[in-house]
């Protein structure tokens, strides 16, 4: 970073007005807060970085289990690069993906909206979980990518979110923000930050539509604090075998562009500590779990991208091994609803959470068939670079129990681009 926009970004953070407010730092357009000639510079040859930092603050307003505390945060930095090979050094078809991530903070939903023996299903932070404390190696992988560009293959560590199961995140509540397989079956299904050593490849049968599937390891280890950088595979128990159809039209509903993916996953561990029966606790040797996603453009409003859209997610578990034997997801989100600020978003979305009848019978706290989230927001981009994203959440059965009072949760996420 150049020294003028270092000293902007100084000012920024301080609250002081300079007149760098004036300088290219603060250019609506710039795409990144360091480095945009120099980047582009190294992109040309083949090296790519990335690198971001996000906060959700949240505060209980109403109802919970523990209400009228004080507001908490979570935090997630995330560097990265994307090495191609083939720019670099000429191996053809060939790129290399490192990403190094790091979570910090106290959650709401964990503190302060849960009963300590019924826990809310999904939590009003997305960023919190799977580590605490230190970075993660994130993913370390390579990629081939074959002459006829319709196949490849990707080896190395990684998470089974990053590629599969795949949705936007423009909202707070993780209950409509990234793989949400790992939200709902995530014993089995482990989302980023954490990665497992892993194969995928993927078969293009078209430029719009592709099937995917991998091989993951299953390894418990890797989720405790301590293991950000474990490499060993001596406490792996079985596998994931994710499998997933995906559609992705130019030209689908009004001629616009739309995502949609439907899937299916296996795990095959066999260890009583890692997989049995939710009631009884006999012995298992397998779980599944189903899923699909749709993201469809609806309106079009100016540039391509502006617009209306409307989503959809949907999920189902094995009720013998997992609590949540199902999840249904819908929302609606407006991106550049004011002219002047075509980068804006407008989100709202709902979500249902269906605990197993037969888990949930041997339960008397959760008298409650699903735990519902329910979400409004705004995200202001007033640089591309940067997003804060105020947002209303209302929490209907914490838990899915009556015993908990519905949470009213007032939020602010924010993101930089570094």
């Amino acid at each position: 970073m150049n020294k003028i926009n270092f000293l902007c970004l100084i000012g920024v953070l301080i609250g002081t007005n300079t007149a760098c407010f004036a300088g290219n730092l603060f250019d609506v357009n710039r795409k990144n807060l360091i480095g945009q000639g120099e980047r582009t510079a190294l992109a040309d040859k083949g090296i790519k970085f990335d690198g971001s930092l996000n906060l959700d603050i949240a505060y209980l307003a109403d109802g919970g289990y523990v209400s009228r505390q004080d507001p908490t945060y979570v935090s997630q930095f995330s560097l990265g690069s994307t090495l191609d090979l083939e720019k670099l050094i000429n191996l053809d078809g060939l790129s290399v993906r490192a990403l190094i991530m790091a979570r910090q903070g106290q959650s709401v939903s964990v503190e302060q909206i849960s009963d300590p023996q019924v826990p809310q299903l999904a939590n009003v932070q997305a960023n919190y979980g799977r580590g605490n404390s230190g970075t993660r190696l994130a993913e370390l992988s390579i990629e081939k990518t074959f002459s006829n560009a319709t196949t490849s293959i990707r080896v190395g560590r990684f998470a089974m979110g990053t590629y599969f199961n795949v949705m936007s995140c423009d909202f707070q509540n993780n209950s409509f923000c990234g793989a949400q397989m790992g939200k709902w079956q995530g014993s089995k299904w482990i989302n980023a930050p954490v990665s497992q050593w892993a194969v995928m490849s993927k078969y293009s049968f078209n430029p719009e539509a592709f099937i995917q599937f991998g091989v993951f390891e299953y390894n418990q280890t890797n989720l405790e604090e301590s293991e950000g950088w474990n490499l060993d595979t001596k406490d792996a128990d079985g596998v994931n075998i994710p499998v997933e159809l995906v559609w992705q039209p130019k030209q689908a509903i009004n001629n616009l562009a739309g995502i949609y993916r439907i899937g299916a996953f296996y795990n095959t561990a066999d260890d009583l500590k890692n997989q049995k029966d939710i009631v009884t606790g006999e012995p298992k040797s397998h779980t599944y779990g189903m899923w699909g996603v749709v993201e469809q453009q609806l309106t079009k409003n100016g540039s391509s991208h502006q617009g209306l859209y409307a989503f959809v997610n949907f999920s189902f578990h094995d009720q013998t091994t997992n609590k949540v034997g199902n999840m249904q997801q819908m929302g609606l989100k407006y991106i550049g609803l004011l002219n002047h600020y075509p980068n804006d978003i407008v989100g709202f979305a709902a979500n249902r959470v269906h605990v197993s009848d037969r888990y949930s019978q041997t339960q008397q706290a959760i008298n409650k068939d699903a735990e519902y989230n329910i979400e409004l927001n705004y995200s202001y981009f007033p640089m591309k670079w940067l997003m804060l994203r105020p947002n209303i959440q209302y929490v209907i059965n914490p838990g899915a129990t009556s015993y908990v009072d519905n949470a009213l949760v007032l939020g602010l996420s924010s993101k930089i681009i570094f």
